[in-house]
């Protein structure tokens, strides 16, 4: 992944300056822990669709830690501050992938979800997936808001209280191999 300092799409601001972002390893384990324990109850209920708890469990923070050919993750840093996780995981072997974000509370409505999501975006493309899934809770306004700006395209599957959003990997980022 490369650094970036992209421009909103939103009217409210630019994303903040020193934005960074940069894949994510096993060696991250601590951090991210230290990220999802800095989370409300609401960002960690909209993300997981359950509270953490106090403490993430190991099986949680090997799940967003993923590896090899089944996925990847990113990191957000605004100057040294761990601020957002993104990952992708493939849907069994076929070319499909889904991608889950979270953005420490304090930063939210700033345009990292969307950089993190863009990130991901080529490093998918890159890996031959064509297709992207985002399972939201219908309540998630600001993932309901990006994926309907990011992806104006995407189809809607509601299901009770959530909604599975798909749509297709722009040709353009399938055929960029991200920087590391």
């Amino acid at each position: 992944m490369t650094s970036t300092d992209l421009p909103d799409r939103r009217t409210s601001g630019p994303t903040p300056r020193g934005l960074r972002i940069r894949g994510a390893t096993r060696a991250d384990r601590t951090e991210l822990a230290g990220l999802l324990r800095g989370l409300s109850l609401e960002s960690s209920y909209r993300r997981f669709q359950t509270g953490l708890g106090p403490e993430p469990p190991p099986a949680v923070l090997d799940a967003l830690l993923p590896e090899g050919l089944r996925g990847a993750a990113v990191l957000a840093y605004v100057g040294s501050a761990l601020v957002g996780h993104g990952l992708w995981v493939r849907a069994g072997a076929t070319p499909v992938a889904e991608i889950g974000l979270i953005v420490a509370d304090d930063h939210q409505g700033r345009g990292i979800g969307t950089a993190l999501a863009r990130g991901l975006m080529a490093d998918l493309g890159a890996h031959g997936v064509e297709r992207v899934e985002v399972f939201a809770s219908v309540t998630n306004e600001p993932v309901i808001r990006m994926v309907r700006r990011q992806a104006p395209d995407a189809v809607a599957e509601p299901d009770g209280a959530t909604v599975t959003y798909s749509f297709a990997i722009p040709v353009l980022a399938r055929a960029v191999r991200p920087v590391a």
